[in-house]
């Protein structure tokens, strides 16, 4: 008989201690057209998406082979893949920023030694193990890489692309040291993370036992299991929620379908944003340096009252400033990118 599982991971706790109804959107709810989850792209995803292929899939290649793998080039082959709209990029000064920031990460793995050190992969592409077997939840996750260490022990390295750092209490490495330590035959003696953006050597602690972390993954993991049940995914901010709004805006019809990526088995969507259309429109120097400091000042919600006193402008020449930034915008943007920004931004 076919049972249905609740899986939980690193992830899917954290998105529901956000907000169980971005929880919701990610984990259980399905297109009922196409079957698919739903991913909504943007250049940090992008950004690491990129990054972890390139280096991932390297672990099972031969230390003899891999080594002389241009690093460069994979980078280069793989953001081909989420060039442009398809990366959430909205314009190409943005997505050469993001690029450079990726190309600077790869060139601290070709820097080091890492590649030269041995390492191994689980054969499962996603392990994972039954956690409550008599509830139906399993443990799963997505294992960066394992280094073998010379003393036949694992080292299980987290790469990180983003710029903030992982909380205490954070309860990633201690679930990728519980399923390392059910697949693998041998000891899990050292996990770390790689802070790509800012660090050329890795962050490690030695792991913890496995008990220490398992009541508190087993607790969380009921929790969920109990809003599943009752269905019950409440947003904690009223509508007014960073972690689900995009989703909103999915069945709101602002998002604009991209296709379905397969490998993942989700319908991708693509959100313009004032904040990015602002970005775009300072990348391509559209305004002159005054007009560029009132569109800027105006975009941080400052009225003409404030305008006036920061620049120490008339109110007739504000608005004729403002009346020629908005005539360049429609030379720049498109209708709908002109709309969000006039609507929600530019009053």
């Amino acid at each position: 008989m076919y049972k249905k599982f609740l899986w939980i991971s690193h992830s899917a706790i954290n998105a529901f201690e956000r907000c169980p109804q971005s929880y919701y959107y990610q984990y259980q709810y399905r297109n009922p057209e196409t079957g698919n989850r739903l991913q909504v792209v943007n250049p940090y995803f992008s950004l690491g998406l990129s990054v972890h292929q390139t280096v991932e899939e390297l672990g099972a290649m031969p230390i003899k082979e891999r080594v002389n793998v241009s690093l460069e080039d994979r980078f280069e082959d793989i953001w081909s893949s989420y060039s442009g709209k398809k990366g959430g990029f909205i314009s190409e000064r943005q997505e050469s920023e993001f690029k450079k920031r990726g190309e600077q990460m790869i060139e601290k793995v070709v820097n080091s030694d890492f590649l030269e050190k041995p390492s191994t992969v689980i054969e499962e592409k996603i392990p994972n193990i039954d956690l409550i077997p008599e509830e139906n939840i399993k443990l799963v996750g997505s294992l960066d890489w394992i280094q073998v260490m010379p003393d036949g022990g694992f080292h299980i390295v987290d790469f990180k692309t983003g710029k903030s750092k992982e909380k205490n209490g954070s309860l990633q490495l201690p679930i990728y040291n519980i399923l390392a330590s059910e697949k693998l035959e041998g000891k899990v003696k050292k996990i770390s993370y790689w802070y790509l953006e800012s660090d050329s050597e890795l962050t490690s602690r030695t792991p913890e036992p496995a008990a220490k972390n398992l009541k508190t993954i087993k607790n969380k993991a009921l929790e969920i299991k109990r809003h599943v049940k009752n269905n019950d995914y409440p947003c904690h901010y009223n509508g007014r929620c960073f972690a689900c709004g995009d989703y909103h805006k999915i069945f709101n019809g602002q998002a604009e379908f991209l296709g379905t990526d397969s490998e993942s088995g989700k319908d991708l969507y693509f959100i313009l944003k004032a904040d990015d259309i602002v970005k775009k429109l300072i990348h391509m120097e559209t305004f002159d340096p005054k007009e560029e400091k009132v569109f800027e000042l105006r975009m941080e919600g400052l009225g003409t009252d404030k305008i006036m006193k920061e620049l120490r402008m008339s109110e007739k020449k504000i608005k004729e400033t403002v009346s020629s930034v908005k005539k360049k915008m429609v030379g720049e943007l498109t209708p709908r990118e002109l709309k969000i920004i006039v609507e929600k931004k530019l009053k």
